[in-house]
C-alpha cells in the first residue's frame, strides 16, 4: 500500500497540502517587497538567507479573495523542479500520513482541476493536494524568469 506524507495548511477557509518532499521548511512571517511587473500570482519577493524567493499568493492562483498578510503568518517554503518560492499561508498543520487508497490523483474525472496533484479523503473532510509545479503558469514562470534576469544586478547591489 502506497504512503503520502503531507503537510497540511488552511487558505482561504480552504484545507490544502503540498507534498512533504516539496517542502524545505516553514518560515515565520516574512517581509517581502512588490516586484514591478511580476505575474498576478507573484506577490513579492523576499529575502531568505541572502536569496530573493519569488512569494506565491495561491489565493488568487485559485480565484479566491487573498487573506491580508499578517504578522504571525507562516511561510512555507517549496522547490519545484524550476525554482524555490515562498507560499504565505493562515495556518500550518502537523505532517499526515496518507493511505494510497484515500488519495484519488489529478488525471481522474472526479479532480477536475489541473492545479491540484489529488484529494486525499480523511475523518475530516477532503484534504486538496496541491500540485506545487502548477503554482505558476508557464507565461508566470517566463514572465518571472525575465524580470528576475533583467534586474539581476540591482538585486544583487541591495543585498
Amino acid at each position: 500500500m502506497d504512503r503520502y506524507l503531507v503537510l497540511p495548511f488552511w487558505l482561504s477557509g480552504q484545507h490544502l497540502a503540498v507534498a512533504l518532499d516539496q517542502v524545505v521548511r516553514v518560515l515565520p512571517a516574512l517581509q517581502s517587497l512588490p516586484l514591478p511587473g511580476a505575474p498576478e500570482t507573484i506577490s513579492g519577493l523576499a529575502n531568505v538567507r541572502g536569496r530573493l524567493l519569488p512569494v506565491v499568493d495561491l489565493a488568487r492562483r485559485f480565484g479566491w479573495d487573498s487573506p491580508k498578510l499578517t504578522l504571525w503568518q507562516p511561510f512555507i517554503w517549496l522547490t519545484t523542479s524550476t525554482r524555490e518560492l515562498l507560499l504565505p499561508v493562515e495556518q500550518v498543520e502537523a505532517v499526515r500520513v496518507c493511505d494510497g487508497e484515500d488519495f484519488t490523483s489529478a488525471p481522474d474525472p472526479r479532480v477536475p482541476s489541473s492545479l491540484l496533484r489529488g484529494v486525499v479523503r480523511s475523518n475530516d473532510g477532503l484534504l486538496l493536494i496541491q500540485d506545487v509545479e502548477q503554482l505558476l503558469s508557464n507565461e508566470d514562470e517566463h514572465r518571472l524568469d525575465a524580470l528576475l534576469t533583467a534586474r539581476e544586478g540591482v538585486f544583487d547591489a541591495a543585498r
